[in-house]
């Protein structure tokens, strides 16, 4: 692994400029403000899936008209990220709000934007935008969406666009964020728009589609005035599943746990990134879709990393954990040496690396504290060691909507209820991340160097495996293996299984 720390700029004149770690949270501007037509505003207020039974799309008692309302709370929500010590905030681009009507293009929105990138500059952050965040049109989703190649066209157009306008003040551009995520939530379990059952078909469809669009989007913006400069990236979900034990009681659970894992796309997104081959299989069918693009390997600049946690499933197929491992709200456990191992992986990619998303649901606030220091460390173990991470953001500022999930699941730093009993309230558990952010350096390097020198003193993982055996947790090993006693610290089910952004 290489550790060199300087890189040579096209813009330096042959002079060494020093890498920026990135330091901050993630927010998706539909989950905190809504809006007045797009797929998902439409999905939210449909009833899911059983329709004639009355059953809502979103679980509890509110829905997204009632929000924190970034979208006009944008100056007192960005200082609340610059006060936690941030030096950066990944948002999106909102393309309903942009292009309501095919065509027709809402200025005022893009002037909004333009006022929130400056209020962003003035506190000293730098803007990490992503042009899709599960979110677009009611005009684009009626003609068939990410489904029909046909429309790649439209989606590249409002990327260009967006990039004339904004391009000159942001450097990181995300096309998409986790498609396998949201093929999977909206076309395989339906709890996402289109809201599909087990389309499986469908869903490979889509994937094929959006992965093409991001080829498409990439080399648009990177031929328009300025995109030399720009770094254009994409952000996936990093999830594996597997069965609570061997044997035979839990086959079914095992036979489960492969095909969710690849349902969610790790092995077809690795293997489209590194070979520039899609491949989607169907069960029993095999291989249903396979296609090569003729210039190899798919352009990217940098690659974001979505990780939570992995999932596991009790013989009875239940969202269990191993002995002794904590869940969260979100039925999966706190597991850090997964981010190791994610950050590991996707190192095979040879681009650098963001931890675009990590966070925990966590309604107590008795766990956000243990979660953030054993997922920083991890971060930093990975830096130590050479690997090119170059940001860590926390999903998310404050409490929204979490999709299908609703208000029920708490990710944010600052506490917001939509009752209006709590408006932004740092919670205790948060602070901790504060305390790194304030800490850690600005540089790659400098964080290289800090998470060594503390490798020194606390070992390898800094210490990782003793906080978590004193607070009454347990490492599985290097395979995360269940002891063979079997028992298991607890196991919850529910709507919500991974946590999403």
């Amino acid at each position: 692994m290489n550790g060199n720390l300087q890189h040579i700029s096209p813009e330096s004149n042959g002079q060494t400029e020093k890498i920026r770690f990135l330091k901050g949270s993630a927010i998706s501007i539909w989950q905190n403000s809504g809006d007045g037509g797009s797929n998902w505003t439409r999905f939210a207020n449909s009833l899911w899936p059983f329709r004639y039974f009355g059953v809502k799309a979103i679980r509890g008692k509110y829905n997204i008209d009632t929000c924190s309302d970034f979208w006009n709370n944008y100056e007192r929500d960005i200082k609340l990220a610059a006060d936690i010590g941030s030096t950066t905030l990944r948002f999106s681009f909102e393309w309903a709000r942009i292009e309501p009507e095919r065509g027709v293009i809402d200025m005022e929105a893009v002037r909004r934007y333009h006022q929130m990138l400056d209020c962003m500059a003035a506190h000293g952050l730098e803007p990490n935008a992503t042009l899709w965040h599960f979110v677009h049109p009611t005009w684009f989703e009626d003609a068939g969406g990410f489904t029909k190649e046909e429309n790649i066209p439209a989606f590249v157009e409002y990327s260009k666009r967006c990039f004339g306008w904004f391009g000159s003040k942001i450097r990181l551009w995300a096309t998409f964020n986790e498609p396998t995520c949201y093929m999977f939530l909206g076309f395989i379990v339906g709890i996402a728009p289109p809201g599909r059952i087990f389309d499986l078909v469908g869903a490979g469809r889509m994937l094929s589609t959006m992965l093409k669009a991001h080829v498409a989007a990439y080399k648009a913006v990177k031929a328009m005035p300025g995109g030399d400069k720009a770094q254009v990236g994409l952000v996936s979900h990093h999830i594996t599943f597997e069965a609570q034990a061997d044997g035979i009681l839990h086959g079914v659970a095992k036979l489960l746990s492969d095909w969710m894992t690849y349902w969610w796309g790790w092995d077809v997104m690795e293997h489209w990134m590194l070979t520039g081959e899609f491949v989607w299989k169907l069960p029993v069918l095999g291989v249903w879709q396979r296609w090569r693009d003729p210039e190899g390997k798919p352009p990217c600049d940098w690659w974001g990393i979505n990780y939570y946690s992995r999932g596991i499933f009790s013989w009875y197929l239940l969202p269990s954990c191993r002995q002794q491992e904590v869940m969260t709200d979100m039925y999966y456990p706190i597991y850090p040496e997964g981010m190791y191992r994610a950050i590991k992986r996707c190192s095979e990619f040879g681009i650098p690396m963001y931890i675009t998303e990590t966070g925990i649901a966590d309604s107590r606030d008795d766990r956000r504290a243990i979660m953030i220091d054993a997922y920083v460390k991890e971060v930093m173990r990975a830096v130590a060691e050479g690997y090119d991470v170059r940001g860590f953001y926390y999903w998310t500022l404050i409490d929204n909507m979490e999709w299908a999930t609703g208000y029920t699941m708490k990710f944010g730093l600052y506490a917001w209820e939509p009752d209006g009993s709590v408006d932004r309230k740092l919670k205790e558990g948060s602070k901790t991340l504060v305390r790194y952010f304030r800490t850690l350096p600005d540089s790659l390097e400098g964080v290289r160097e800090a998470a060594r020198k503390a490798q020194a003193v606390l070992g390898a993982d800094l210490g990782v495996e003793q906080e978590l055996k004193e607070e009454g947790f347990v490492r599985m090993g290097s395979e995360g293996k269940m002891p063979s006693d079997g028992k298991v610290a607890g196991e919850r089910g529910g709507v919500g299984m991974v946590a999403i952004g």
